[in-house]
């Protein structure tokens, strides 16, 4: 299933390529959260010369991408190809991450700077304190807690605005006006507490790393996805709101039981939910030859996830007098052993062409079984009995 899979992304790339731009990053840096509850998180981003950044965030090892240019910061995934996909947004929101922003009271803040006159060395590289102050507009009793940066005011990376941007997408209800301050950020944390939890940049190198990304489509399409969210989510809302109003003046029960309740719409809205209209294709031959995405596993820890028959697969099938019979049950069990990938996180199997696959070598392995010879039926049969 893997070559067909590999295929279609290749193909679809090929499709995509004249409408994304290729963005190459000259420098990684890795940063260390460091805190009083040691919070397993940890940060490394990409830098292009000419304002671009890509972020990865591992929160408890699990990890979320963050794509900044001069139209603001996107959650993204990193897809085959270098190619980075902006649907990822919706994921994000779906695991707590943030409020994606049903409730439209959010508060606008001004970010304004102040130089400290104090410096530290971090790297090698010296840097300037600077106090970051989120000043609540129109309203100074609400003003957030103060932030403090040392930033390499002579780098010529300004990533201000992934610091910016990562703060608006954890905090959604907030609204930040642009600030003028500008420089490479080496370490950063609560004014209060600047000494004892803060992120710092813990190792600073060349890149060749590079992706394919149009940031302003994505931006599009993700507001589209939002917008359709929030309609679908109002409008539960409005049907519960009417539910409550008829239950609160009725005099019997029974006027609730009798009523129609509406269908429980997800806050994630319908497209959290669209699945393709079903095509049967699972009876066409489709010869795998070897394509299981069991043979190219990224990641040998893998294997704790999936049967042990599933690593010694080619070894352990019986020879059969039936020529055929081998290569159908090869197929069968892989196509299974691909299904249990599909617990990980980012997984690249079809899932859809794999239950094709396993549909159609079920259906083969029925109707041959009456024109097994006893020896070749024998040995079928306990190979698929003792699978573990």
């Amino acid at each position: 299933m893997k070559k067909f899979l590999l295929i279609c992304l290749l193909f679809n790339f090929i499709l995509g390529i004249s409408q994304e731009k290729k963005i190459s990053f000259e420098k990684e840096i890795n940063y260390k959260i460091i805190d009083k509850n040691k919070t397993d998180v940890f940060l490394k981003t990409f830098a292009s010369n000419t304002g671009e950044f890509l972020t990865k965030v591992n929160i408890k090892s699990f990890p979320m991408y963050f794509f900044t240019d001069a139209l603001g910061t996107s959650a993204v995934g990193l897809e085959m190809n270098n190619r980075l996909d902006g649907s990822n947004a919706l994921f994000a929101s779906m695991f707590g991450v943030g409020n994606y922003g049903y409730n439209d009271a959010k508060e606008e803040y001004v970010l304004e700077s102040k130089k400290l006159g104090t410096k530290e060395t971090i790297l090698g590289v010296p840097c300037s304190h600077y106090l970051i102050n989120f000043k609540l507009k129109d309203d100074e009793r609400k003003d957030k807690e103060a932030f403090k940066v040392c930033i390499d005011e002579k780098s010529g990376y300004n990533n201000l605005p992934v610091l910016k941007g990562l703060i608006k997408f954890f905090d959604r209800k907030t609204i930040f006006k642009n600030s003028d301050l500008k420089g490479f950020i080496l370490k950063g944390g609560p004014e209060k507490s600047y000494d004892k939890d803060y992120f710092v940049a813990t190792s600073m190198k060349d890149s060749k790393e590079f992706v394919y990304f149009d940031h302003k489509k994505a931006m599009v399409e993700q507001q589209r996805k939002h917008d359709s969210i929030a309609i679908a989510y109002k409008k539960e809302e409005e049907e519960y709101a009417k539910m409550d109003s008829v239950y609160a003046s009725s005099d019997s029960a029974a006027v609730v039981a009798d009523a129609t309740y509406p269908p429980s719409i997800a806050p994630y809205g319908e497209e959290v939910y669209y699945i393709p209209d079903y095509v049967s294709e699972y009876q066409k031959n489709n010869s795998e030859d070897g394509s299981l995405a069991i043979a190219n596993l990224p990641n040998e820890t893998l294997w704790k996830g999936l049967p042990k028959h599933c690593k010694n697969l080619e070894k352990d099938i019986p020879a059969f007098n039936n020529k055929e019979l081998k290569g159908h049950l090869k197929n069968y069990v892989g196509q299974v052993c691909d299904m249990y990938l599909t617990q990980t996180t980012n997984h690249t199997v079809g899932v859809k062409i794999t239950l094709d696959e396993i549909r159609r070598e079920v259906l083969y392995l029925s109707e041959i079984q009456d024109k097994l010879d006893p020896s070749d039926k024998k040995k079928l049969n306990i190979y698929l009995k003792n699978l573990d």
